[in-house]
């Protein structure tokens, strides 16, 4: 009676048009004044003991990185980059889209921020460029819901905060899903485009796609070589001589970061650098590593190996140069292609660094995921006014209030949800929930269908944050009792949450986009159901299929 009681309150005062925080606050007040005994000063203690957890902390500050970062030009950078990589395919543009979205997704934690700050920009791109205004709302919408599934994501936090989940082992869970889903998204939008034959971006017409590809991939292994291997080198050599070699790569890497820009722009920094690290270190590398790997053979074959390696590279990169119509690979020439994907790479190279921050601080243990939160809005800042500069300290304490004011509504829903939460646990309702469920014979399968049903009708009403807060502390645990891991379970919550950002009548994602698109919701609705569909899909693999979200913290130690 209890459980009819609370609910039917809370819904009633939703349909009035009521926010759900007040609706939650004002359910909370008038069933503990009216239908039980608890002191009023429980109600006082409760609202401060909700939101003192540590976690918590990380959601303002992943909320400031993500301002930071939409207001710091990273976004346009990171569109020039996928654009450099993808953009000779077959809706090219709508394919630099969906890679944006997945990294600038590991960066901001937030959906909303994603398709604001990517489709601020791609829009316009591609309606200049000749593309159907519903197929790039169509991707914006879709892809910018990797921001709450690829980490950091604000809504893991809050079901870390309702579940007493660990952070970090669902930041790893979450990465292994959302590059899939991100790869789904891609092959839908080039499905889609291929079919309807809409335009690519190709910087030099007489190559095919493929020859742009191969060029594409170069200009990414080049790039990738020159991050890494100057500043190891430069710290192994340095190291040699001082102590504390792990402060000497540091630095050897923010010296390079600082010098890289500039080399690239250089014709013969670049050239000796092809020379030294694709043509000639590859191979040296690889017949080292090879050699040993075969342990104690006739120095014959340890000769031998890197003469055969050698010529096979050599040979490779010829005839990919060959091919692709680069100038002769030995007069040491890249081909255009691999240059504006080198250069692209290096503008965005300080917001693309976030995504080590953050994640490689977290696993490494430096951080906390509450402490690589702080560390990523310091970070942003830095790169946003002093690197980039495309964000002036006048326009700092403007960022830093739209950060304040979203923390403030999402603290507040936090508090109310939590009060939520005691009332239910006091009435014992979530163990009468499992006990019953229980009673009814449903076994996994069917107790994770029926979640997926009751969520994606929780997503017509309610947005995610609400939805977690109400719903996790309920169905946890059920989930426990029937076996189904807590980790797995908070993944197929927070995909059931990306679905509920796409479609009416309260879809976030849905709304941002509306504004920047100038597209109504029921025109919007039609863009965004192929994409939709293959959400779907991609929500029945995660809940059916466990080792593609645990793989990955089961590897790295963290279960």
């Amino acid at each position: 009676m209890n459980t009819a009681i609370i609910f039917g309150l809370l819904i009633a005062l939703m349909l009035t048009g009521m926010p759900i925080s007040i609706s939650l606050g004002l359910t909370v007040l008038t069933f503990l004044y009216t239908m039980t005994q608890v002191p009023i000063e429980s109600v006082a203690m409760k609202l401060f003991t909700g939101i003192e957890k540590f976690e918590i902390m990380a959601i303002p500050f992943f909320i400031l990185a993500g301002n930071f970062l939409t207001h710091g030009g990273v976004a346009r950078r990171m569109i020039n980059f996928a654009t450099a990589l993808v953009g000779h395919w077959h809706g090219g543009l709508g394919l630099a889209g969906v890679i944006a979205c997945a990294l600038f997704a590991a960066l901001s934690g937030s959906s909303p921020a994603t398709v604001v700050a990517i489709g601020a920009i791609l829009m316009p791109a591609m309606v200049k460029a000749g593309f159907p205004k519903r197929f790039g709302a169509g991707v914006i919408t879709t892809s910018g819901a990797l921001g709450i599934l690829i980490p950091p994501s604000i809504v893991m936090v809050m079901y870390s905060v309702a579940t007493n989940s660990s952070v970090g082992t669902l930041f790893m869970a979450g990465v292994i899903p959302g590059l899939l889903l991100a790869f789904l998204l891609g092959l839908t939008t080039w499905y889609r485009a291929r079919k309807y034959n809409y335009p690519r971006v190709m910087l030099f017409p007489e190559r095919n796609s493929l020859q742009a590809t191969i060029g594409g991939l170069f200009g990414a292994f080049y790039a990738l070589v020159f991050t890494i291997a100057p500043p190891v080198l430069a710290g192994t050599l340095i190291g040699q001589f001082s102590s504390g070699s792990g402060f000497v790569y540091f630095l050897a890497c923010v010296v390079w970061l600082a010098l890289a820009p500039w080399s690239t722009k250089n014709k013969w920094v670049t050239r000796f650098v092809y020379i030294g690290l694709i043509v000639l270190g590859v191979p040296i590398l690889a017949s080292v590593l090879a050699i040993r790997a075969m342990g104690d053979v006739s120095p014959v074959y340890i000769a031998g190996v890197p003469v055969v390696i050698m010529l096979g590279w050599l040979s490779l990169i010829q005839a990919c140069g060959s091919y692709t119509k680069i100038a002769p690979t030995f007069t040491f020439e890249l081909m255009w292609e691999s240059l504006e994907v080198w250069r692209a790479y290096w503008n965005s190279i300080w917001g693309l660094l976030l995504i080590v921050v953050v994640m490689g601080g977290i696993y490494s243990g430096i951080f906390t995921p509450t402490e690589a939160a702080a560390m990523s809005a310091v970070y942003a800042f830095f790169v946003a006014v002093f690197v980039y500069k495309d964000l002036g300290l006048k326009d700092v304490p403007r960022v830093l209030l739209s950060s304040a004011n979203m923390s403030a509504m999402l603290l507040y829903i936090i508090t109310n949800a939590v009060m939520f939460s005691f009332i239910m646990t006091d009435q014992n309702i979530p163990q009468q929930l499992a006990d019953w469920l229980l009673a009814q014979g449903l076994g996994p399968i069917a107790f994770l269908l029926a979640v997926n049903v009751l969520l994606l009708l929780a997503g017509n009403v309610m947005e995610p944050s609400s939805i977690v807060l109400i719903m996790a502390p309920i169905l946890f645990p059920v989930a426990m009792k029937l076996g189904i891991d807590p980790i797995h379970f908070g993944i197929l919550i927070t995909v059931n949450m990306e679905v509920g950002m796409c479609h009416p009548p309260v879809g976030l994602n849905m709304y941002v986009a509306s504004g920047i698109t100038k597209m109504g919701i029921t025109e919007l609705t039609v863009a965004v159901w192929p994409w939709l569909l293959t959400m779907l899909g991609f929500l029945a693999l995660v809940t059916y299929w466990p080792p593609l979200t645990l793989w990955l913290p089961k590897a790295l130690g963290m279960m």
